[in-house]
């Protein structure tokens, strides 16, 4: 099968689908419309940019098809003052409710982190959520175990990263890794990915700004992703596949309490070049 299907009756051959294609491997063939360039088929990425642009419908793409593309209804979706204060209003949240979230919730959740950006498409970031109590305490205990390692090898850069005190802080029963939060995502990704760690990075930031939309709060655990990433016994209790890297953390929960105030934030620093 083609990887591209023109609808002639609705074509305009205006071209805005050849110009919009990352990799430019599509061409205008002003009697019967966009064809792809001979030999490029296998550089197509499947982002399905020329299938959205198409003002009439006309076009479609086995890799991502017209059917599976909902229509945008209202664009811009808010007024850029609403979506500038909803972005100023984001906090990270350290203070949890004790009440678990529904399963189905976390899947809402996560599902809008399915169309965050990736580098040339490839996606590919998967999710481990981490629920009950005694997994969380249980992380927590070899995120402490890793630091005590950290405190004796390099006792420089665990005072910069406060672990001493997080780990004093724990003896008086402070949780200062996980927050008590009941739920923790882990983002894990083949580790021949090479764009997967910024890929979960923006994946991440749209479920963190998503969840206040849900009710939910959200912090990076990023004493638990760095953990993760130098000390194996970590991903092996998850039981992350052996080909996988993890690649972020997040804390997720209901939070104890509402800010009413947005923050302070430094100055814009701007400055401007041109030939």
């Amino acid at each position: 099968m083609p990887l591209l299907q023109v609808l002639q009756e609705k074509c305009e051959k205006d071209g805005f689908c050849v110009e919009v294609c990352p990799l430019g491997i599509l061409v205008l063939d002003k009697d019967i419309g966009p064809q792809v360039r001979p030999g490029m088929t296998r550089f197509c990425i499947a982002c399905g940019h020329c299938v959205a642009v198409c003002p009439h419908g006309a076009l479609d793409n086995v890799r991502n098809p017209l059917a599976q593309q909902a229509p945008v209804k209202h664009f811009p979706v808010i007024d850029s003052g609403s979506a500038l204060d909803f972005l100023r209003s984001r906090r990270s949240i350290r203070c949890y409710k004790p009440e678990p979230v529904a399963r189905e919730l976390t899947l809402q959740l996560l599902e809008a982190a399915r169309y965050a950006p990736s580098g040339h498409n490839s996606q590919g970031v998967a999710y481990l959520v981490v629920e009950r109590p005694q997994a969380l305490q249980r992380v927590c205990d070899m995120v402490l175990a890793w630091m005590g390692r950290v405190i004796e090898t390099d006792p420089e850069l665990a005072n910069r990263l406060h672990m001493p005190g997080i780990i004093r802080a724990h003896e008086r029963g402070e949780d200062r890794i996980l927050r008590r939060a009941p739920q923790l995502l882990v983002a894990h990704a083949p580790g021949h990915l090479p764009a997967a760690q910024v890929t979960t990075y923006l994946a991440l930031e749209y479920v963190e700004l998503y969840a206040t939309t849900l009710g939910l709060g959200t912090c990076w655990a990023g004493f638990a992703q760095v953990c993760a990433q130098q000390y194996p016994a970590l991903p092996d209790y998850l039981k992350i596949p052996q080909e996988h890297k993890i690649t972020g953390m997040m804390m997720v929960g209901f939070p104890r309490y509402r800010y009413q105030r947005m923050p302070v934030r430094d100055p814009l620093q701007v400055t401007w070049f041109g030939e």
